[in-house]
Parts: structure tokens; C-alpha cells; sequence
């Protein structure tokens, strides 16, 4: 078996770091030249016109060394199991989000295609194994698919919904792949490990330009990326390997909680859920209680590794723990949105 632990799978991450840092530094001036620039306006969380497109850094800078890691060093045994559906349904989905970057695409044909690739790749899976197996019970591919389906396109949409301020998406992106590395590795998958550390590395070095006040956003590339790549590993490393489906899922609960709370406020007051607003907790951090970006990014990021020690807990914990552990997830991010409305109403 690899190592997940070991100079070559570090140099790879390293040179990750430094391929998603210097390819950053590349699409900003290419970006100039295509045009895409994001101009702000009163849905904006930013005041200057910002290249977007930076994604494609981190979408090469985790593809090109996973793939030569996994021809190099893990050899067929990577492509024996799920891991590769993973990435590459991740790229795939980048590409959708670069068209869309590029010739900004209609909600309606965004979402077909979401739906299209990803029940693709979740019937594959389906036929490599059948049964879905959390918290002791087990679901047929009829009951499962479809719930599937809906999380991983829900995925998608709120990682690019909750990029929205500088260095958020990325940085909650560098501490779930590093903390999901770490639980990978325990367990002894290898592949999963190693993706995840190229996915936090990646991340990092496109932070070095995304930290606020940032020179560059990912863009719908990386959004897509990213929420693609998150929200199919925690279907496909549920189905192959002894990981929780919920630890894969609760270092995002700050994001989880924030998009589902507001798309359902919007709803309800019959808005346009699918425009860009400015009404997610975090802007109103921003806009309402008056909070710098950079406090709300560090805020929201200390929330997520507070997820990840949540979900490490999970794993040590029986059945009546592990409620507990989500409820008081659950609980504790509600507080803070009931905090945030409090002080903007006095």
C-alpha cells in the first residue's frame, strides 16, 4: 500500500502550492486580456473592478500533480477504486464554470449540466457499489441516487454562492482538504489522502492572492471545482471506505447553514434565490454589523476548523455522541445567525 506520509507525496504538495501561486500570477494577466474582469456593482462585496478565472490555477495545480502521482507512485491501484471519479468529475465541472467565466451561461443550461454530469458519475458509482451503507443503515441505489444527486449539485451551488468575499471559499477549501488529508491517511486510503493534500495546497497558494484585500477571484472555475470536488468525495469515500459520510460533510456546516438559511429566507420572500445578493450571513457581517473582510474570513474560517475538531470527534464517538456532536454543531451556528440579525436590528 502507498504511504499517504512520504517526500514524494510532500514534493508533491509543494509543488502544487507553487503551481497554483506562479499559475495565479499567469490567468491575472490573461484575464486582462480576455476581459474578465469583475466590475462591481450594488450586489458586490468588492469596490475595484478584480480579475476573475484565478481557479484555473488551482484546477491545474491540483490535476497535473494527482496525475503524476497517481501513474508514478500509486500506479493501477488509484484507478482500481473511486478515488479518480472524484477529480475528475471536479474538472469537468471546472470547465463548465470557465465557460461560464467567459460567456456568462444562463442559470436554466447551468443547472441541466450540473444535473446531467452528475448523475452520470453517480450511476458509475452506483455500479461499483450498489449499496450505500450510514449510521447502520443501508440504501439501494433507488433511494440513494437521487438524494445523492441533490446534495452533490447543492454542493456545487453554495460553495459558488459563499464565494463571495476574499479568501472564504479558498480558505475554508485549505482547511477542510488538510483536515480530510489527515483522516484519509488514519485510515489508511492513500489516494483520498493525497487528493485532499493537493487540494489544500492548491488552495494556499491561490490564498497568496486571494487573502484580502485580494487581486483576483477564483471565478466560477474554481467554485465549481471546488464544491464539485467536496460534495462528490463525500458520496464516493462514504460508498469505499470506512469514513462517515457526515465527517466528510460537517467541516462545511458554516456554509451548509448560511446558503440553506438564506436561499430559503429568498424563497419565502419570492426574490430572484439564483441572482447574486448580498444577503448571506456573512455579507451582512460586512454590510450590517460593519466587520472588515478579513475579520469575517477569519471568523468563518475558525468556524470550520472548529467543524473539522467536531468531525474528528464524530469518529471517536458512539451513536448517542455523535447526535450530540451535530446538535451542538447545528445549534451553535444558529446561535451565531441569531446573533448576527439581533445586532443588526438594534
Amino acid at each position: 500500500m502507498v504511504q499517504a506520509f512520504g517526500p514524494v507525496t510532500f514534493g508533491a504538495a509543494a509543488l502544487s502550492l507553487a503551481v497554483s501561486a506562479a499559475g495565479v500570477w499567469v490567468t491575472i494577466r490573461v484575464a486582462h486580456m480576455v476581459g474578465a474582469i469583475d466590475v462591481p456593482n450594488g450586489r458586490s462585496s468588492h469596490s475595484t473592478p478584480t480579475t476573475r478565472m484565478g481557479g484555473v490555477a488551482i484546477v491545474a495545480a491540483v490535476v497535473l500533480p494527482l496525475t503524476s502521482w497517481a501513474f508514478l507512485v500509486a500506479g493501477e491501484g488509484f484507478f482500481a477504486g473511486l478515488v479518480w471519479t472524484v477529480p475528475l468529475f471536479a474538472l469537468v465541472m471546472s470547465g463548465l464554470g470557465l465557460w461560464d467565466d467567459l460567456a456568462e451561461l444562463s442559470p436554466l443550461f447551468r443547472f441541466l449540466v450540473q444535473i446531467a454530469c452528475s448523475a452520470a458519475i453517480l450511476l458509475l458509482l452506483a455500479r461499483r457499489v450498489p449499496w450505500f451503507r450510514v449510521e447502520g443503515y443501508i440504501l439501494s441505489p433507488v433511494f440513494w441516487v437521487p438524494l445523492a444527486l441533490f446534495w452533490v449539485v447543492w454542493m456545487m451551488n453554495l460553495y459558488n454562492f459563499m464565494d463571495g468575499i476574499d479568501g472564504l471559499a479558498s480558505g475554508e477549501a485549505a482547511v477542510a482538504g488538510s483536515f480530510f488529508f489527515l483522516v484519509f491517511a488514519h485510515y489508511g486510503e492513500s489516494g483520498w489522502a493525497v487528493a485532499n493534500l493537493l487540494v489544500a495546497a492548491a488552495s494556499m497558494g491561490f490564498l497568496v492572492y486571494n487573502w484580502p484585500p485580494a487581486n483576483v477571484f477564483m471565478g466560477d472555475t474554481g467554485s465549481y471545482f471546488l464544491g464539485a470536488f467536496f460534495g462528490m468525495q463525500s458520496v464516493a469515500a462514504a460508498l469505499s471506505t470506512p469514513v462517515p459520510f457526515v465527517v466528510l460533510v460537517l467541516p462545511f456546516s458554516n456554509f451548509l447553514l448560511d446558503t440553506t438559511v438564506t436561499l430559503l429566507r429568498r424563497m419565502i420572500r419570492r426574490e430572484k434565490w439564483h441572482l447574486p445578493h448580498r444577503t448571506h450571513f456573512y455579507q451582512r457581517m460586512v454590510t450590517g454589523l460593519g466587520m472588515s473582510n478579513r475579520k469575517v474570513t477569519l471568523l468563518e474560517l475558525a468556524g470550520a476548523a472548529a467543524s473539522c475538531g467536531a468531525a474528528f470527534a464524530y469518529v471517536l464517538l458512539g451513536p448517542k455522541g455523535r447526535f450530540v456532536i451535530v446538535s451542538v454543531v447545528i445549534a451553535a451556528f444558529v446561535t451565531a445567525g441569531l446573533a448576527i440579525r439581533w445586532k443588526e436590528q438594534r
